[in-house]
């Protein structure tokens, strides 16, 4: 995508604020854009009318799209969320509101779109937001920075804001069981763990370090094979059952039961593998499925960083070419007609495990899926 400085406003103060936003931005990502940086959102009162408070926030976007092109999906993201546009809106409580705030440096004045937005710099909601997102941005036509511009406002509303935390979208009311799936250090533990903490649900974990046989098999993987894919798998059942009789809510796992196929496809000579698989298939009928699979893909190179970083002494020795094998099993798995749904999320593209943004991102995605 082409390298500018894209920014919009986002505000709502009909039915679910934070649902509409949140909805709002997920249907521009899943179009040809995407949402770089997301401001907090701040509570406002009507600019012009009386009404209910707006959540409003600011956003930055990386498109191909013509600045024309991106305000008709603009208005198009509205038409879907409820809203239709027409000559006598003016101010008044909305369910969306989605502008255009600038468009690089330029200065567009057209029956369609007026670049930057005319009313930008009259405005607090979208002042406050806005400089917390892009602090060095000056105004193309007035020549004024973001700061000045706040500080000579007319508009001496005050904007309360959330903590970038409250975008979390409720992604448990769509998927009750999310599964995060994907090579060896791809981060679905970290991911995992940190959707259980930010929601408080309990977590299914796999216990690779209890497996007697995993590092004698990273020494000598054909002696070891068998051994340590039916421990695995027997374990993997002991555990998921023992999971399911103490919890009965939302759930997150870092494993899904299938990966036991994938693994074993690549570890296991063919005669023996089909074995394994007819005794697999007996058992997963009587599992509960994932509401949604999650899986994290990654280049090997970013792989093995990962896996250097956690520093555990028996996987230093994992070849490229382990991984590889791994990889092409999982795309052999996502190809077959597994009973649920499954979303695919590049880990390298956002930062999920440090910034909440990449966090923000990825909840995003799952939310997302759902209803798109």
């Amino acid at each position: 995508m082409a390298e500018k400085n894209i920014f919009i406003s986002l505000g709502s103060n009909l039915g679910n604020r934070l649902e509409n936003l949140t909805k709002a931005l997920i249907l521009l990502e899943a179009d040809d854009i995407r949402v770089l940086v997301i401001s907090p959102i701040y509570e406002t009162l009507p600019w012009g009318f009386e009404s209910t408070s707006f959540y409003n926030a600011c956003a930055e976007l990386e498109t191909t799209m013509t600045p024309e092109h991106l305000i008709k999906t603009l208005l198009k993201v509205e038409e879907k969320l409820g809203r239709v546009r027409n000559s006598e809106d003016g101010y008044s409580a909305r369910i969306i509101d989605l502008d255009i705030l600038s468009f690089d440096d330029l200065i567009i004045n057209s029956s369609l779109l007026t670049l930057p937005h005319p009313r930008l710099h009259l405005r607090n909601f979208v002042l406050v937001p806005l400089s917390q997102i892009a602090p060095s941005w000056r105004h193309p036509i007035l020549k004024k920075s973001i700061s000045t511009l706040i500080h000579e406002s007319p508009d001496k509303a005050l904007c309360n804001p959330f903590p970038l935390s409250f975008w979390t979208p409720k992604i448990f009311e769509a998927s009750a069981f999310i599964v995060i799936e994907g090579n060896i250090g791809v981060g679905k533990t970290t991911l995992a763990k940190k959707i259980s903490d930010r929601y408080q649900v309990p977590i299914l974990l796999e216990r690779f370090a209890d497996n007697p046989y995993l590092k004698l098999f990273y020494n000598e993987p054909e002696k070891y094979a068998l051994d340590v894919e039916t421990f695995f798998l027997h374990d993997r059942l002991k555990q998921v059952d023992n999971f399911w009789s103490q919890n009965t809510g939302p759930a997150v796992a870092d494993y899904v039961l299938y990966k036991s196929l994938v693994f074993a496809a690549q570890n296991l000579d063919s005669e023996t593998f089909k074995k394994y698989k007819a005794s697999f298939l007996k058992c997963i009928n009587k599992q509960k499925s994932p509401s949604i699979l999650v899986f994290l893909t990654a280049e090997v190179p970013y792989l093995q960083n990962q896996i250097k970083k956690r520093g555990r002494s028996y996987e230093q020795n994992i070849e490229d070419a382990y991984l590889k094998k791994i990889e092409i099993g999982y795309k052999k798995m996502l190809e077959t007609e597994l009973p649920f749904l499954v979303l695919k999320i590049d880990a390298a593209t956002y930062d999920f495990k440090e910034s909440e943004q990449g966090f923000q991102h990825l909840l995003r995605k799952i939310y997302g899926a759902k209803f798109l």
